[in-house]
């Protein structure tokens, strides 16, 4: 009794320091004390460039609306984990985890690495990346140096369970793995198997997420992969009236549907901890975050016929607010936006289940009361 409340004590001087160091600087206190965020190229904000790797976009035009420059991110200027941030309060963006010498840890990491999925196996013949094993291997240092910070593992823990964490992953077991003639993997499963196999090793990472000290994680679904240009262009006779190509979206809603059901299962299991599910593939509809936007299915900048990445130093459309797609898969930073602000604030039931982000950084948690927040949901 006496060490947790020793524990309290420190952590209340912790976080009264951290909001010194903001109001000493002129910044405005964050909702919550870090921010850290496990994904892909979606999220990704620079941790491929200390890879060896082709799978690396540090390079115009990447970047060019950016305030320095190509920075890494597969877009004109931010993506959706950076737009989290601002929501969340954040006036400095959350540093990549990169080979491990970030020093501002305590705001919070992102780990999101270009083509890492849930599999180890996912994007190997593209080279070196960091795999959801690999990015909550990385998160176990910084959460070891927090403690070593904070002076206790115990008080480390009551820290880290006042976080946001969010992942967003599972987009790459398809486009780089299961999709793929040069992986085997749909000559092993069928789309059921494969989105069973996709579950079960994501609870096993969700619950070293856990066992790690997240108490609040926001869990993305996958998005409209049927609708990415390069995927367009690559089948352009499995078409729907939207113009995607349908079977790349029957599959992941495959994936998406059981990943549902994990986080339900996750939550019972869990009483002290709330995985919200945020429902990517609704909000990528063109009657969600794609009113407003003239090109939906074009990309911005100068592409190869059914290829992802933007050609170097090529001249990209400047009217890049009415395009949702900055290349071949990744969204501009007008998508972004959109995008993130109904992963924030839902604007619709279905965008997100039981909450959003802005209702997770609310909750305080205790056993008793995730309990009575989870079996509601049931």
């Amino acid at each position: 009794m006496e060490s947790g409340l020793k524990a309290l004590w420190v952590l209340s001087v912790v976080l009264l320091v951290s909001n010194w160091q903001h109001w000493t600087y002129g910044k405005a206190v964050p909702q919550v004390p870090c921010y850290f965020v496990f994904g892909d190229s979606l999220f990704d904000n620079g941790n491929n460039n200390y890879l060896s790797t082709p799978a690396k976009v540090n390079y115009l035009p990447y970047g060019i609306d950016f305030d320095t420059g190509a920075s890494g991110r597969c877009s004109n200027g931010l993506n959706i984990a950076d737009t989290i941030a601002e929501q969340l309060g954040f006036d400095s963006y959350i540093s990549d985890f990169g080979i491990g010498s970030c020093t501002n840890f305590l705001d919070g990491v992102n780990y999101g690495s270009n083509g890492a999925g849930i599999l180890d196996l996912t994007g190997y013949l593209t080279g070196e990346l960091f795999t959801m094993n690999i990015q909550l291997y990385n998160h176990n240092i910084t959460v070891s140096r927090i403690a070593k910070i904070l002076g206790s593992e115990e008080v480390a823990r009551k820290y880290l369970s006042q976080c946001i964490y969010v992942s967003d992953m599972g987009h790459n077991d398809y486009l780089n793995n299961y999709f793929l003639d040069d992986y085997n993997s749909s000559k092993l499963y069928t789309p059921e198997e494969y989105a069973q196999l996709l579950i079960e090793t994501y609870e096993t990472q969700l619950e070293k997420l856990y066992c790690s000290g997240a108490r609040k994680i926001a869990v993305f679904g996958l998005i409209r992969v049927g609708c990415m240009p390069s995927n367009i262009q690559k089948n352009p006779n499995e078409l729907d009236a939207s113009s995607c190509a349908y079977k790349l979206n029957d599959d992941v809603q495959i994936f998406n549907d059981k990943l549902q059901k994990l986080l339900r299962k996750l939550n019972n299991r869990h009483s002290d901890a709330v995985f919200t599910y945020i429902n990517s593939y609704e909000i990528d509809s063109d009657d969600q975050t794609n009113t407003g936007f003239t090109y939906t299915r074009e990309s911005c900048c100068q592409v190869e016929s059914g290829s992802v990445p933007c050609k170097s130093l090529s001249a990209p459309c400047s009217n890049r607010s009415d395009y949702v797609y900055w290349d071949g898969a990744h969204f501009t930073e007008a998508k972004a936006w959109a995008f993130g602000k109904r992963a924030y604030k839902r604007q619709s039931p279905k965008d997100a289940c039981p909450y959003d982000i802005s209702e997770l950084v609310k909750l305080k948690l205790d056993d008793s009361d995730a309990y009575n927040i989870n079996h509601a949901q049931l």
